[in-house]
C-alpha cells in the first residue's frame, strides 16, 4: 500500500528515521528536492535553489512519472523558500499520486512547517521524544515556548496532539482516570514535554502522588519542581503545604493587584516583560493523583483544591488530576484528556531529562519553608536582632520572622507552659536577656502571685495552663506553649499543638498563634 509521510525533526535520528521508512521499500526509485548529503542512495537530487530543474522534476511528478516513484522534499522550510507555490504542486501529487503507485515524503525540522492542507495527505512517522517537542539533539533549542502547550503524543495519523493548560484553551483543569501505569504514561508525558519546552521562569510544577504509585518518580532534579509529596508524608507536611498553596493564591492576588493595570495573570506577566525589576510569577501547575485519598487525609484541602480550581487559574495557577475516580465534591469539571501514543522512547527520557535540565534555570518558588525543627543549627540569641527571643514560622506567607515579646498596659502579662523538660526555665533566661537591657529591675516570683500595679509586668511558668493564674490570663500579652502533656488542653490551638515537637525549644506563641523556636541566651 502506497503512503505519503512526514519525518519531522532534526539531527542523527531524524536522517535514520527517513532511511529506514523508506528502505523498508526497496523497489521504490527517490527523486530528491534538497541541500547537502543525500540521506540515502537516491536516483537524482536537485538543490531548491535549481528552480527550473526542481520544476522539471514536479512537472515529471504531476504528468506521468511511473509507480514506484517517490518524490523526496527534503526539508520543508528550505525549500519553500524558493518556491512559494511548492506546498500546491505537492499537496495535488499527494491527493492523486498514490492511486498510481507515486509516493510523497517530506522532511522538516517542526511540525508548523508543514502546511496544513499538505497534512491532509501525509501520515507522520513514529516520532521520538524530541522530534515530537521540535528540539535539536543537543537540547540547544530547548524551553522556547511560554504558552503552556506541549505535545502529549502523536494521533492515529502521526500528526502532534496538543494539551493546553492555560485559561481558554482546553481548560483550566485537566484529568486523566486510569490504571497506574497508563497514567504515568500519560503524565510524564505531559510533564516531560512541558519542562523540556517551558523554562522554570515560566513554569513551576508541584506534585501529590498520594497512592505512592510513582508516577512522578524522578522529576525532582528538574528546576521546574517547587514539591512532590507522597501519602507517606506526614500530616504535619501535608498540612503546611494546603496552607503553603492558599498562601501562594493570596501571594499572586496581591502582587496582581497593587501592579498598575493589572487584572490578572497574563496582564501580570505582560507587566514583567515590560518592566524586569517586577517580582517573578511562573506559572504553577498541581498535579494531584488520587484527590480523595488526599481529602481524605486532610479534608481542608478540599476547599484548598476548589479555591485553585477557581479563583487559582486567574493568577496563574492550574491543576492536573489523575487517578481511578475522581472525588465527586469537588467542583472542577474534567475536559477529556487528549487522546493520543506517546513517543517511543519516552521512559528513556523520563530517566535523564529531568537530571540534563538540572541547572537549565532558577529553581521554583518555594511554597513552603522546612519546619523549624528540622534546622540542623541551634538557635542562639546572638543570631537574632535585639529585641527578638526566637523565629516563628509564618507557612502561609512563606516566610519566618522573629519573636519579639511586647508589654503594654493593656495586655500586661506573658504565660510559659508546657510539659517538664521542654524549655520553661530556659526560655525565661531568654527573656531576661531579651529585656535586661530595657528593664533596670525584674525579678523571678515563686507562688500563684496575685494582681499587681500597672507598672508591674509579670511572666509565669506553669505546666498546664489551669495552673496560670487568671489576672494573668485575663491581661495575656504574649505567651510560649512548648510540647503539653496532653495537646487538648491547648489555649492557643489544640491541633496545632498536636505537631510541636517534643523538643526543648519548640513552641506556639502568641500573638499568632504560630509554631515557634525559642533561642537559647
Amino acid at each position: 500500500m502506497i503512503r505519503n509521510f512526514a519525518v519531522v525533526g532534526s539531527g542523527q535520528a531524524t536522517r535514520e528515521r527517513l532511511t529506514a521508512a523508506l528502505a523498508a521499500a526497496p523497489d521504490m526509485a527517490v527523486y530528491r528536492i534538497g541541500r547537502g548529503a543525500d540521506p540515502l542512495p537516491v536516483s537524482a537530487t536537485f538543490d531548491p535553489s535549481d528552480q527550473m530543474g526542481c520544476r522539471s522534476l514536479l512537472d515529471w511528478f504531476e504528468r506521468g512519472a511511473p509507480s514506484g516513484a517517490v518524490l523526496l522534499v527534503d526539508d520543508w522550510a528550505l525549500c519553500v523558500q524558493h518556491d512559494p507555490e511548492l506546498d500546491q504542486v505537492v499537496e495535488w501529487i499527494a491527493a492523486f499520486g498514490p492511486a498510481r503507485g507515486v509516493q510523497v515524503v517530506v522532511t522538516a525540522r517542526k511540525w508548523s512547517d508543514v502546511p496544513g492542507r499538505l497534512r491532509r495527505h501525509l501520515l507522520g512517522e513514529a516520532a521520538d521524544f524530541l522530534a515530537l517537542h521540535e528540539i535539536e539533539t543537543d537540547l540547544s533549542n530547548k524551553q522556547q515556548r511560554r504558552d503552556l502547550r506541549t505535545a502529549v503524543g502523536s494521533d492515529e495519523r502521526g500528526w502532534p496532539v496538543y494539551l493546553h493548560i492555560a485559561v481558554g484553551a482546553d481548560g483550566y483543569s485537566g484529568t486523566y482516570l486510569g490504571t497506574a501505569a497508563q497514567r504515568e504514561q500519560k503524565l510524564l508525558a505531559a510533564l516531560l514535554g512541558l519542562m523540556a519546552t517551558h523554562s522554570s521562569r515560566d513554569l513551576n510544577i508541584g506534585c501529590f502522588d498520594m497512592l505512592n504509585t510513582g508516577v512522578f518518580d524522578g522529576l525532582s532534579p528538574a528546576p521546574h519542581m517547587a514539591f512532590s509529596l507522597t501519602g507517606d508524608d506526614s500530616d504535619e507536611v501535608l498540612e503546611r503545604f494546603r496552607i503553603g498553596l492558599d498562601g501562594e493564591l493570596n501571594r499572586r492576588q496581591e502582587l496582581v493587584h497593587k501592579t498598575d493595570g493589572c487584572r490578572n495573570y497574563n496582564d501580570y506577566r505582560d507587566k514583567r516583560d515590560e518592566n524586569p525589576r517586577l517580582d517573578p510569577l511562573p506559572a504553577l501547575l498541581v498535579c494531584v493523583d488520587s484527590a480523595e485519598v488526599l481529602i481524605e487525609r486532610n479534608p481542608r484541602f478540599k476547599d484548598t483544591l476548589d479555591a485553585l480550581t477557581g479563583a487559582g487559574r486567574v493568577m496563574g495557577v492550574y491543576l492536573l488530576f489523575s487517578g481511578e475516580a475522581f472525588p465527586e465534591q469537588l467542583r472542577a469539571r474534567l475536559p477529556e484528556w487528549p487522546s493520543a501514543t506517546p513517543p517511543y522512547d519516552l521512559e528513556e527520557w523520563a530517566e535523564t531529562l529531568p537530571q540534563a535540565l538540572a541547572d537549565s534555570g532558577p529553581p521554583a518558588h518555594p511554597l513552603v519553608l522546612p519546619p523549624l525543627h528540622q534546622s540542623p543549627v541551634e538557635l542562639k540569641l546572638d543570631m537574632l536582632p535585639p529585641g527578638a527571643m526566637g523565629i516563628v514560622d509564618i507557612p502561609f506567607e512563606q516566610r519566618r520572622a522573629v519573636f519579639t515579646p511586647i508589654f503594654t498596659s493593656e495586655a500586661r502579662y506573658g504565660a510559659i507552659v508546657g510539659k517538664p523538660g521542654t524549655g520553661k526555665s530556659t526560655a525565661l533566661r531568654t527573656l531576661a536577656t531579651v529585656l535586661g537591657d530595657e528593664l533596670p529591675n525584674y525579678q523571678l516570683l515563686d507562688g500563684p502571685g496575685e494582681p499587681l500595679d500597672p507598672q508591674r509586668h509579670v511572666v509565669v511558668t506553669a505546666r498546664t495552663w489551669a495552673e496560670v493564674p487568671a489576672f494573668i490570663m485575663k491581661n495575656l500579652g504574649f505567651a510560649i506553649e512548648f510540647r503539653l502533656d496532653d495537646p487538648a488542653t491547648s489555649l492557643l490551638d489544640a491541633r496545632q499543638a498536636a505537631l510541636v515537637p517534643d523538643r526543648p525549644g519548640f513552641a506556639l506563641t502568641l500573638p499568632g498563634p504560630v509554631q515557634s523556636q525559642i533561642a537559647v541566651p
